[in-house]
């Protein structure tokens, strides 16, 4: 680009931030849930599949990292999605059944005792790890990967709610319709025999694999049905507990907002002011999260509250190291009591997602917020992005990019920062890009309604400046971008698809 960006001052709505606190939170006592630093969720499949059969080598794929780490609790699914099962169930049909691939290593380490589920409690326990069964209870992959789709699927069409338009998104055509009495009763059977078989520590209910849950229009009605259903399993595991002599806990993942939450048909409140859920988790590969919201349900009552630090959040995919770091600081700055990760692969060795040596490097600082903020020399902020889909069609309702530019309309965004950048930063780069830049294009842009100016090319429809530290607010800043001429050079739009703060220690 060789003409330089002009800037012009727009409006500032700026709200400060601090960690939420709550007068008269229920103080811990020796029945209370524990808190956990960090919790890693293992979908099960990527660390199965990398070890090749191995036993040995799956259970260092597996725990490997989390040894020495801040990990307290491993949240493991069995990496089949909630319709078929990767261990011996005599509910739930094995994986590739229906079409005749089941995995023979699969089979042969049940055959030789090596249940999995057996295998990673035993594991857990002899690292003093906490291990729940993560259930994802609506999962929709079998739309697109024919071997997790179960017959019941086949034979029950009227169970599912195909597809289905929500808004400006189209549901899968798998997901299951949670109105249907026998598809709430199948899913209690089972997790029902997990509980019975296992001795894992407690549940996680994963809601977030996925919405929709009714067809559209009927989540307000319908919601007291999976209410009903969180209920049950929360008298399964109050019935095992008894049995067991030992608390067993029940988390659900929700969206990351209430609103959004109501969207879906959860009654997150009610669950928490009836008691029926210990931990609380949030989002699925949003940025932005309202811990606040949630906190101020659950801190009395002494339920716990954990963002979603995704591997792939709102189109980084996969995560920068910058970015985790700096969303996991904002994340402990709005009071989260721990951090959640999922889609998080830091197994080294054949590792077929590529992420392992510093994910793993992470996992000692990451429940720390001093000790990562120590210990990461760069950060980079960023205005969420994102759009919902099929298996989301509530979740990113905040996000506005990407989006097109109107010539002379401002486009408002939201750039979270709650660290203090004022002290113990060497440099703030702000970059934009957007899509089809002409070096004729002229943009304005401000945060906190001051203008920012200095802008140069950094590559293909990217441009960058440097910003002083005053410029940014601790908080939610207000940034915004105007066209102010578009370049006749090029008639295709101008799509502005992402704003990032770079902070250099």
């Amino acid at each position: 680009m060789n003409a330089p960006l002009a800037t012009r001052l727009v409006l500032l709505t700026l709200v400060s931030s601090s960690v939420f606190s709550v007068a008269n939170a229920a103080e811990p006592g020796p029945d209370s849930p524990k808190r956990y630093r960090v919790i890693f969720n293992s979908d099960g499949h990527g660390v199965f599949k990398d070890a090749g059969g191995d036993l040995d080598q799956w259970i260092t794929n597996l725990f490997g990292p989390l040894e020495n780490s801040h990990v307290d609790a491993l949240f493991w699914c069995d990496g089949a999605g909630g319709n078929t099962a990767n261990y011996d169930s005599q509910v739930l049909e094995r994986t590739g059944a229906r079409v005749g691939k089941t995995d023979p290593k699969l089979q042969a380490l049940i055959d030789q005792g090596n249940d999995p589920p057996r295998v990673v409690v035993r594991e857990a326990h002899k690292r003093k790890l906490d291990v729940f069964y993560s259930f994802r209870i609506n999962d929709i992959h079998d739309s697109f990967i024919l071997d997790e789709q179960p017959t019941f699927k086949v034979k029950h069409p009227e169970w599912l709610l195909g597809k289905k338009k929500y808004g400006a998104v189209t549901s899968y055509p798998t997901a299951l319709n949670f109105a249907v009495k026998e598809v709430r009763d199948l899913k209690f059977r089972a997790i029902e025999e997990v509980f019975t078989k296992y001795d894992f520590d407690g549940l996680e209910v994963d809601f977030l694999r996925g919405a929709p849950y009714f067809l559209p229009g009927t989540a307000k009605k319908n919601a007291p049905l999976l209410t009903e259903l969180v209920s049950r399993y929360h008298q399964l595991l109050r019935r095992q507990s008894k049995k067991r002599g030992r608390r067993l806990q029940l988390a659900v993942r929700v969206d990351e907002s209430l609103a959004a939450c109501g969207r879906d048909g959860f009654e997150v409140a009610k669950w928490i002011e009836q008691g029926l859920v210990d931990h609380v988790i949030l989002g699925s590969g949003v940025i932005d999260i309202e811990i606040a919201q949630f906190r101020k349900l659950a801190r009395p009552r002494g339920v716990h509250v954990y963002p979603c630090l995704y591997g792939w959040p709102s189109r980084y995919s996969p995560i920068p190291r910058k970015l985790a770091a700096a969303m996991a600081l904002n994340y402990w700055q709005q009071g989260a009591d721990g951090i959640y990760l999922f889609n998080w692969f830091p197994h080294t060795r054949n590792n077929s997602e590529q992420t392992g040596p510093w994910m793993a490097s992470m996992l000692d600082r990451i429940g720390d917020p001093a000790g990562l903020r120590a210990s990461e020399p760069e950060l980079m902020f960023v205005v969420d992005r994102g759009r919902p889909a099929g298996e989301y069609p509530s979740n990113w309702l905040h996000c506005i990019l990407p989006k097109a530019l109107e010539p002379g309309r401002p486009l408002g965004l939201r750039l979270r920062v709650r660290e203090d950048l004022s002290r113990k930063t060497k440099s703030l780069t702000l970059r934009l890009q957007v899509d089809n830049l002409q070096a004729g294009d002229r943009l304005a842009v401000t945060i906190g309604g001051k203008p920012v100016t200095g802008w140069k090319s950094a590559g293909k429809d990217r441009v960058e400046t440097s910003v002083s530290r005053s410029l940014i607010a601790r908080g939610d800043n207000a940034v915004k971008l105007v066209l102010v001429k578009q370049s006749k050079t090029s008639k295709a739009p101008r799509v502005a698809r992402a704003v990032e703060l770079d902070v250099r220690r």
